[in-house]
């Protein structure tokens, strides 16, 4: 077993990689970029200019890298507020569909759902979801007033995002279509087409 790296100051770590061919311009700058984003994420950015042996290639700049982060950084953000939009709407669409058609806990019913939903493992992720948010106002609302019980508009929002999907690919056919078409005409027409 190799013993672990020793923690170098943001001075070697510039050092590190100016040893390694990377072009340190501004070392202020630098200083200050390490100092908010870690030289270990950071080196990640560096990986397309790696050579075999280690260094980088000729040109390599700790600017352009942190660029790349900064690129990087940007777009998860916007894709992370977007993703949270579309999650909530399909939350909203599946607990509404679901309690108008099947009743605030039909979702705890096995035979609301298709042939292939696996009920206990479903009633296992549930109960673990309750048991690790139950510090939660809600979740300690619904354990004290209602013993536990929790209808499908607030269950769902203790899914994580697999459960969410989970929950869907385990509904009836005729239940997958309708809820299909329904999302797809009230997503505005610009975004699908």
């Amino acid at each position: 077993m190799v013993a672990l790296k020793k923690p170098t100051t943001y001075q070697e770590q510039i050092d590190i990689l100016k040893g390694r061919n990377v072009d340190v311009a501004d070392l202020d700058s630098c200083v200050k970029i390490l100092e908010k984003v870690s030289y270990y994420r950071l080196t990640a950015y560096f990986l397309p200019f790696k050579k075999a042996d280690g260094s980088y290639y000729e040109g390599t700049s700790f600017q352009t890298a942190y660029q790349i982060y900064e690129f990087d950084r940007k777009l998860r953000s916007l894709l992370f507020a977007a993703l949270e939009e579309i999650e909530v709407f399909l939350r909203t669409k599946f607990s509404y569909f679901h309690a108008h058609k099947y009743g605030e806990e039909g979702y705890m019913n096995p035979e609301n759902y298709s042939k292939d939903h696996r009920a206990e493992k479903f009633q296992e992720n549930i109960e673990r979801e309750i048991a690790s948010n139950s510090r939660s106002a809600f979740v300690a609302h619904h354990n004290k007033r209602y013993g536990g019980h929790f209808p499908v508009w607030v269950i769902v929002e203790l899914f994580t995002f697999g459960m969410l999907s989970r929950f869907y690919s385990d509904m009836k056919t005729a239940d997958q279509k309708y809820l299909a078409k329904e999302i797809y005409n009230t997503v505005p027409k610009n975004v699908i087409s």
